[in-house]
Formats: structure tokens, C-alpha cells, sequence
């Protein structure tokens, strides 16, 4: 399971539909206290759980990419995960800079 989280979470092949826009639309400030906010307890979560491997909580997003063979990931699979998303998301950033209708300023 911890591979399947590692190589198809990022996988960019698969597309996903995101959140409606305008539930998703923050300004530049607003989104980057909220990703050094979301940092912070991701650490904080890290430095004070023991046995992640023992905490089990259902994954949307596994069972998307396992096409629901899986359902199911624990707590150091989210980590693996939102690691694998932000890795997804960087290749997302990476695709729209080099369409040829990105703009150059």
C-alpha cells in the first residue's frame, strides 16, 4: 500500500476533478498563512504521535487511485500521502508553466 501511495498519488496521468473554484479562490497571503499553518501541524502531529502505523482513518483519495481495491490507509500512509500531494501538485505547477499559453510576465 505504501508504494501505491508513493507512485500514484503524485502520478499526473490520472486526472482528478478539484474543488469548485470559488471554494478554493484565497489571496496570496491568506493561502500561505494557511500552508505554513497546515506545516505546523502536520509537524506537531508528527513530534507527539506514536504508533501511526496504528491509527487508520478512511482515504478518498486511495480509493480513487486503487480504483476502491483500498480504502483505508493509517496514519504514516497520510504522511506518505501528503507528501505524494505535494509532489502531484508541484508536476501540476510544472505542466501549466510550460504550456505554451502561460504567460511570459
Amino acid at each position: 500500500m505504501d508504494s501505491i501511495i508513493i507512485h500514484r498519488f503524485p502520478d499526473r496521468l490520472v486526472k482528478f476533478p478539484s474543488p469548485i473554484a470559488s471554494e478554493c479562490l484565497l489571496d496570496k497571503a491568506e493561502a500561505v498563512r494557511r500552508y505554513i499553518q497546515n506545516c505546523a501541524t502536520l509537524t506537531a502531529i508528527l513530534t507527539s504521535t506514536r504508533g501511526l502505523r496504528e491509527h487508520a482513518l478512511d482515504s478518498p483519495p486511495l480509493a480513487a487511485v486503487s480504483k476502491g481495491a483500498y480504502t483505508v490507509m493509517d496514519g504514516y500512509q497520510w504522511i506518505l500521502a501528503a507528501a505524494a500531494h505535494a509532489e502531484r501538485h508541484t508536476k501540476q505547477i510544472l505542466e501549466v508553466i510550460a504550456d505554451v499559453a502561460f504567460p511570459l510576465q
